[in-house]
């Protein structure tokens, strides 16, 4: 997989978060007794130091975590601390001494509480409502609302709809540059059109993985999304490897930059030019572009990316590796002759199968 990362770490913290939540968890199982008790309840994972020392009165259990002793716990009116790896119960009905400088948008005592504590604290803390009968996700600055069943399922399915479309506007995209690449006409609207689609693909993969994660062991139906898709994803990000202009030291900001881009963003493609370091009007600019060679040269079988930079270095452009001789390929460091004879036979069936792609109209960004 390539060195760059397409989820920044609120969502990578968001999403660790849920997954010790998703139905069939041991906590899920507490917190859904909680729910249909309309108890409601609050619940601080980790038992640290800091943690402890911002807790006053209540009882010091210290016995295993089970469902139904969490249950039970809920009843009185105090917060639950849990040990870190949730396989305790560390205290309950406690009062938790808050900084009252920290700001908070919430309104309800428990969930003002539980915002405050986890911005606090920076570990996760758990609010159910006892009226609404909901979960509440507080983490660090982020907080999230599980949602009911029959929506995460209705949403899912439309996810999956969503990203099978996605998926094959992306295979349309990539194929029309694969053809421009292999005959040396490539447009700077075809790069930033794959580029879009391929980032699309890769949002709403992400967002199916959130329905995943929430709905846990009721989610059987979304596992069922190939496993080549981490490979089609990846295909966005060596586009732009492929495309770049600007100092190597930059390209990792540039790629963060069309990463963060909004939805509405992201549909403009002078957003993506802009990035790569070219123009902003993207339809007179008539230049034919040469990529790298990064994202076909990844289509061989077994050749890690540390050896890709090295190819590319060596004759810069994906013509210069077309036309480099077996032995100029072995030549380069870690290629040798089994990776270079295959370098050969791949790119050179590649384009003796490359015709000219019949392209579709798959409208995609509204």
């Amino acid at each position: 997989m390539l060195n760059i990362s397409t989820e920044n770490q609120k969502e990578r913290e968001l999403v660790a978060a849920l997954k010790l939540l998703s139905p069939g968890t041991s906590l899920r199982e507490g917190i859904d007794f909680m729910i249909q008790g309309k108890t409601g309840g609050l619940i601080v994972v980790g038992d640290t130091p800091e943690i402890l020392d911002l807790t006053e009165g209540g009882f010091r259990i210290n016995c295993r975590y089970t469902p139904t002793r969490l249950y039970e716990l809920a009843k009185m009116d105090g917060a639950i601390v849990l040990s870190e790896d949730m396989k305790r119960i560390a205290r309950a009905n406690v009062t938790l001494r808050l900084n009252p400088n920290i700001p908070t948008s919430e309104t309800g005592l428990r969930h003002r509480t539980a915002d405050k504590f986890a911005k606090q604290t920076e570990h996760i803390v758990l609010a159910v409502s006892r009226s609404r009968n909901t979960l509440t996700l507080y983490t660090k600055n982020q907080h999230y609302i599980f949602r009911e069943r029959p929506i995460l399922i209705s949403g899912a399915n439309q996810t999956m709809l969503a990203l099978t479309r996605y998926v094959k506007a992306m295979q349309n995209a990539v194929t029309v540059l694969n053809w421009a690449e292999l005959s040396g006409n490539v447009t700077l609207k075809d790069v930033v059109t794959a580029i879009q689609l391929c980032e699309r693909v890769r949002r709403t993969e992400h967002e199916l993985n959130r329905y995943r994660v929430e709905l846990g062991t009721q989610a059987q139906s979304l596992q069922l999304i190939p496993s080549e898709l981490t490979t089609e994803i990846e295909r966005g990000i060596l586009i732009m490897k492929d495309y770049y202009q600007g100092s190597p030291r930059d390209e990792s900001q540039a790629f963060e930059k069309i990463l963060g881009l909004d939805a509405n963003s992201l549909a403009t493609g002078s957003n993506i030019s802009s990035a790569l370091g070219y123009p902003r009007n993207i339809g007179n600019t008539l230049e034919v572009l040469e990529p790298r060679g990064y994202r076909m040269l990844r289509q061989v079988p077994r050749i890690p990316l540390n050896v890709l930079e090295n190819i590319v270095q060596r004759f810069k452009t994906l013509a210069g590796i077309q036309t480099a001789t077996v032995a100029e390929l072995q030549a380069v460091e870690d290629v040798g002759k089994t990776r270079a004879a295959a370098i050969k036979e791949v790119l050179g069936q590649m384009k003796t199968d490359a015709a000219q792609p019949h392209i579709l109209a798959v409208p995609v960004f509204e």
